[in-house]
């Protein structure tokens, strides 16, 4: 199979190019952006038999016509440490490419304002079919008329993405879930991937909760407590942050009490944070751009990452502590879900321990792989734990080695 890449020069773009080339069933790897250029650099690492660069307008029309011919298209576009209006209209577009060129689509989207879009009615079959015949679309984002005759998949990461699937496998053992949490640590020494950026977006804005029964937004931070991952990750201290699992969760878990979304840092004491605080402005001035289809985004200056990066002077006030757990270098995802089953209330958990690289690419990548032997439970706009069955995708990721736990209680 051919597999379109956007946003091939991310770092996790580059990973996942390297795990898809890995793949037997994988028969080429196509870059899709503007930035031929830089696409071509890139390409020559990996030699001319096994990528091609398709140069594309960062433009529905443009992105669409990249895509012709692909058997499958996945987007790594770099997330953004905030909700900004570049990076979604960004996701916006490949979406609207994806759907006008009718290729099977997945993205590593992150973003809980992006994720909210993308799984809007909007974007749903209700829309008017186009004609068979018709070339690509040339309306505006948001006004296509195109019908989602293939898999289109929104938030394939490890959270939200691999955390859905989880919640859908522990949700299959009940008869009515009530609670579900989502937890994740990031190490300081976990190399190869952002995860102090991480926890700056997730600490950047108002976290989306259900409590009670209703979406609820609430301070990032404003819950502390201690969660058990996997070893050798071990005890660590998750805050509230922002996450995009209560966009579609809510949708599978009918009657759902409570979902919550934490996260924290291995060896993220307040000390340390201040440290990398005052760190941020040499951070920030000598920081990559962000990219999307290949291009800096607009708008992404050095001044905004440091403002971004001044979330954390809020550090000692959520309760981090002045000392924290010596990390390990490794990240941990831990999901809890609540419910009824023959008359009695229980938990079912489920956790995975490994390295962020690993985490935010094999999940992207398994999903495409299944997508590619059209192994996926449905057709259109779809959230992960819709799109894909629990069993086969953790027996794909197993196969990158990437092995999920059922935690005793």
């Amino acid at each position: 199979m051919e597999v379109a890449v956007l946003g091939a020069p991310s770092a996790r773009g580059r990973r996942v190019v390297r795990d898809l080339l890995e793949r037997p069933e994988v028969s080429r790897v196509v870059f899709v952006g503007d930035n031929e250029r830089q696409l071509i650099r890139l390409a020559a690492g990996f030699g001319e038999d096994l990528v091609r660069v398709a140069k594309a307008a960062p433009t529905v029309d443009g992105i669409a016509e990249g895509l012709t011919g692909c058997d499958v298209a996945v987007a790594t576009l770099q997330p953004e440490s905030s909700p900004e209006r570049g990076h979604i209209g960004a996701e916006l577009a490949a979406f609207e490419a994806a759907l006008a060129a009718r290729v099977p689509y997945v993205t590593a989207c992150e973003d809980p304002a992006a994720i909210d879009v993308l799984l809007s009615p909007r974007f749903t079959a209700e829309r008017r079919s186009r004609p068979a015949t018709a070339g690509p679309a040339t309306s505006p984002i948001g006004t296509s008329t195109v019908t989602a005759d293939e898999p289109v998949v929104a938030g394939m990461s490890w959270t939200p993405g691999l955390s859905n699937i989880l919640v859908r496998a522990a949700a299959d053992r009940f008869e009515a879930v009530r609670t579900v949490r989502v937890a994740w640590s990031t190490s300081r020494n976990d190399k190869g991937a952002d995860g102090l950026g991480r926890l700056i977006a997730g600490w950047a804005g108002d976290a989306t909760v259900i409590k009670d029964g209703a979406r609820k937004n609430r301070p990032p931070g404003s819950k502390s407590e201690q969660v058990f991952f996997p070893e050798p990750v071990g005890w660590q201290r998750v805050h509230t942050v922002r996450g995009a699992e209560v966009a579609s969760l809510p949708k599978l878990l009918g009657g759902l009490e409570s979902l919550v979304v934490q996260g924290g840092m291995g060896g993220a004491s307040a000390s340390t944070v201040a440290q990398m605080v005052a760190r941020a402005p040499a951070a920030a001035a000598s920081a990559p751009p962000v990219v999307a289809l290949g291009r800096p985004e607009e708008g992404h200056t050095p001044s905004s990452a440091r403002r971004r990066l001044g979330i954390l002077t809020r550090a000692p006030a959520l309760g981090l502590g002045p000392f924290a757990r010596r990390p390990s270098g490794w990240s941990a995802l831990r999901i809890d879900v609540t419910g009824r089953a023959a008359g009695t209330e229980k938990t079912e958990t489920y956790g995975v321990v490994d390295h962020l690289a690993n985490l935010e690419a094999g999940p992207i990548v398994a999903a495409a792989l299944l997508m590619g032997r059209e192994v996926s439970t449905g057709r259109g706009v779809l959230a992960p734990e819709a799109a894909f069955a629990p069993g086969p995708f953790l027996a794909q990721l197993a196969e990158f080695g990437i092995r999920v736990a059922h935690l005793e209680r």
